[in-house]
């Protein structure tokens, strides 16, 4: 992955564009600025392989990613969406794979810094558990099917 070195008031400008953290104040943004790197990665670079142990949090600034489940299912993810949130949660292994399907900048937020970031933006919690549970809903239904 490629490190991007952009000045935190331009990572705020960023942030203040990915519906994630639309709702955080100014100070809030600032602290996930702080929290969180910016990397470019190319289009089919793995960002995550089921089974591995997940260290950090990727949420999509540009491009798109596809994640490919054990039971072969295909899911699209774009801008403003996120990932890698339920490792970090429950310490287990990745749940899927996850590759770049275009070039794309990314936020990626380490395990111990997750843990700042829902200390200081609260709001990001419930958006967090609400795609959690989106997320195992379509699990069951697709469970059914």
């Amino acid at each position: 992955m490629v490190e991007v070195a952009f000045g935190r008031s331009s990572k705020v400008d960023l942030l203040q564009k990915v519906p994630l953290f639309r709702d955080l104040s100014r100070k809030q943004l600032q602290e996930v600025a702080r929290l969180a790197d910016e990397i470019d990665v190319p289009t089919g670079k793995r960002l995550a392989t089921e089974g591995e142990s997940g260290h950090e949090l990727f949420v999509i600034v540009e491009g798109n990613a596809t994640v490919k489940t054990h039971r072969g299912r295909i899911i699209r993810l774009g801008p403003g969406e996120f990932f890698g949130e339920m490792s970090l949660v429950d310490g287990g292994p990745r749940s899927a794979n996850v590759d770049a399907a275009s070039d794309m900048r990314l936020l990626v937020v380490g395990r111990r810094e997750f843990w700042s970031l829902l200390e200081a933006a609260p709001p990001l919690v419930a958006k967090i558990m609400s795609a959690l549970s989106r997320r195992l809903r379509d699990a069951e239904a697709s469970f059914s099917a």
